[in-house]
């Protein structure tokens, strides 16, 4: 079957009748948009991708468009004005709608091209999110080789250490042909050392606006080291979660906690992002958090200014990379499916 030359989508000329259609002659409008005179009709109703937008829309045939004004006007005695074929959009993949005898089919095919719509978009998210995860991991790849000796585990620095020395091991540049998701300016700072910020704010659980804890773990890439901070408000000790969420602020289990204000902790913090921007020539640094906006939006409300040559990476996001689905999954339970040993979540310093 040869397919027509000209199409519009058919919400808009259902949008266009409705509109014009008087008031008095609106429940015949529907009648008729649900009978098989309308419905049942070959080479009528099509679908296709509208470009430039890359959606998938209900499609309907200039002919069809004409025969269907044609009916209507016999049908409600009223004279409708001429619709004309989309202009500036162009239409691919175009292929004939089922056969529709009754309303029900009808409105299964336009389901299902708002569902088509929708496992697009999540394989559109889904590419990007990938994007993402394989830029960390090249960033992770690029780094300096560990100048320590081989160990079981990561020499951690002291929770009280300054970091401002860090991060100033040089190692050769590595072939950007291994690096297809970085820039030059992004391969530069990561083979020349990087900080890597992972963040978490934990709030009252009856009023988010009150901040019990923040912590923070920074891996210094150029010399392969942690050290992990964890701040509790001391305007809020009085205050415990336990009803929602579990109170673990008294758990930190890699380090000292230290009970500081709300403006003492905030500006230990923008300390290390500041820093951060500074342990390489291009200012790069990563902030990595699981639900990103959530902390994000904590830490901005606080006063936070974010450097500029920050990178952010949410694992919540990485994750549905991993598995190739737009699944939002916990942070306990992603734990537990890496095989990763995890307790003591709801404290900020993990």
């Amino acid at each position: 079957m040869s397919l027509p030359d000209s199409f519009l989508q058919l919400q808009t000329a259902i949008y266009e009748w409705t509109k014009e259609c008087p008031q008095d002659l609106k429940g015949d409008f529907d009648t008729f948009i649900a009978s098989p005179d309308y419905l049942d009709r070959p080479n009528i109703f099509f679908k296709g991708v509208e470009e430039p937008s890359h959606k998938w829309v209900a499609l309907i045939s200039m002919e069809g468009v004409e025969s269907t004004r044609s009916l209507l006007q016999q049908r409600l005695r009223y004279q409708f004005m001429e619709l004309h074929e989309a202009r500036g959009v162009n239409f691919s993949q175009i292929t004939p709608a089922p056969r529709m005898p009754v309303y029900g089919a009808y409105n299964k095919f336009l389901k299902d091209i708002v569902k088509a719509n929708k496992i697009n978009r999540t394989k559109a998210k889904v590419r990007g999110w990938t994007t993402t995860l394989d830029k960390a991991a090249e960033m992770v790849a690029a780094a300096p080789p560990d100048p320590s000796p081989p160990s079981p585990s990561p020499s951690p620095i002291s929770a009280g250490s300054s970091l401002s020395s860090s991060s100033t091991a040089v190692s050769p540049s590595p072939s950007t042909s291994s690096f297809t998701n970085l820039t030059p300016k992004e391969l530069s700072a990561a083979s020349y050392g990087m900080w890597f910020i992972s963040v978490d704010v934990e709030s009252y659980e009856r009023d988010h606006s009150k901040i019990l804890e923040i912590g923070w773990s920074i891996w210094v890439s150029g010399v392969h080291k942690f050290v992990d901070r964890h701040y509790a408000v001391s305007e809020y000790r009085h205050l415990k979660n336990g009803k929602f969420v579990a109170d673990r602020r008294n758990r930190f289990l890699f380090g000292e906690t230290v009970w500081a204000p709300l403006k003492d902790s905030i500006a230990a913090f923008q300390q290390d992002l500041d820093t951060a921007s500074k342990r390489n020539p291009e200012g790069l640094f990563a902030l990595i958090a699981h639900d990103m906006a959530s902390d994000e939006a904590y830490l901005k409300g606080m006063g936070v200014v974010f450097p500029e040559g920050m990178i952010q990476f949410d694992t919540l996001n990485l994750n549905c990379a991993r598995v190739g689905d737009n699944v939002k999954t916990g942070l306990g339970k992603l734990l537990d499916e890496l095989n990763i040993e995890n307790y003591c979540l709801h404290n900020a310093g993990k």
